[in-house]
């Protein structure tokens, strides 16, 4: 999959990738559960890796994300399943 993004598109999503990082990082401190923490680091470590190849791709540049993981919430919604 591609995905072309012009500059604003790229800065939105750039901001909502770190808005939910953020709220994952509490999410996964805050779980007790072990099976779904391992779930929500492998989430995290995913998405840290696209906002970094966001962040590498130069401007005025069409970043391409060719893999894309399923993201398991809604902008402005819960980071988890529950616990």
């Amino acid at each position: 999959m591609q995905l072309h993004l012009d500059d604003h598109e790229a800065h939105l999503l750039r901001e909502v990738l770190r808005s939910y990082l953020k709220e994952l990082r509490g999410e996964i401190v805050d779980t007790d559960n072990a099976g779904y923490k391992r779930e929500l680091r492998h989430e995290r470590d995913v998405l840290d890796t696209i906002a970094t190849r966001l962040d590498d791709a130069p401007a005025g540049d069409e970043p391409t994300i060719t893999r894309v993981v399923q993201v398991t919430a809604v902008w402005g919604g819960s980071p988890g399943r529950g616990m």
